[in-house]
């Protein structure tokens, strides 16, 4: 059960996150998004192409599920263009040794 509360929490956590902070912005429109659910509430796969160009993939799963060491591992990647249509890209991972990202301009 703490395993599916600690997925549901870092799932909501990142639709919270990607709002937008102005609502006079245009949003971009989902073109493909893919999830993969099998194996909840042990792991979670996702990934979503957006008519902007903008993209987003990620992995997590509960290390050590149903022991006092489970925690959950999530790794993944956002792509954006910036307003001069350079693109970026961010890697993150989270887990036990905390948050990281690397941020890099790919074009």
């Amino acid at each position: 059960m703490l395993s599916i509360l600690f997925v549901i929490s870092a799932l909501l956590m990142q639709m919270l996150g990607a709002s937008p902070a102005v609502d006079n912005q245009s949003r971009a429109q989902i073109l493909r998004y893919d999830i993969e659910t099998a194996n909840l509430p042990n792991s979670y796969k996702f990934h979503y192409d957006a008519d902007d160009g903008s993209s987003r993939t990620e992995q997590g799963a509960i290390l050590n599920p149903g022991t006092k060491d489970a925690a959950l591992d999530v790794a993944g990647a956002v792509r954006w263009y910036d307003a001069k249509g350079h693109l970026y890209q961010m890697t993150y991972k989270a887990g036990k040794r905390g948050y990281r990202t690397i941020i890099k301009k790919l074009s």
